[in-house]
């Protein structure tokens, strides 16, 4: 939020007629799952119209990976399965109604 009540993410998305935004990036069930949740939710409340889609393309995020003989061993540590938790990070997304896209494709539709 600026100092006048605006904000810069949700004035670029009307300012730019922005109807679908594809998310990548690290830590698929923390990062995110995060701006996919706010976003979604800002969206739902009409914040950010035009913004139809929310699409996480699920081959350009992945998460960290703390084995459990890790955690086990390090003091504060919890285990993290990568995999699983990537994946629990994008069925997290879908349930909150995101797309979940595994392929991304640029250029005019035919």
């Amino acid at each position: 939020m600026e100092a006048d009540g605006s904000n810069v993410f949700a004035d670029w998305v009307k300012n730019n007629h922005i109807e679908a935004i594809l998310v990548v990036g690290v830590c698929t069930d923390i990062c995110v799952l995060d701006f996919v949740c706010s976003t979604l939710s800002v969206r739902n409340r009409g914040f950010l119209a035009p913004l139809k889609d929310v699409i996480v393309y699920s081959r350009a995020c992945a998460t960290f990976d703390v084995p459990l003989h890790i955690a086990t061993n390090t003091k504060g540590a919890l285990p993290h399965p990568q995999e699983l938790m990537h994946h629990i990070g994008l069925y997290m997304a879908k349930e909150r109604g995101a797309k979940i896209a595994n392929e991304v494709l640029f250029g005019a539709l035919k």
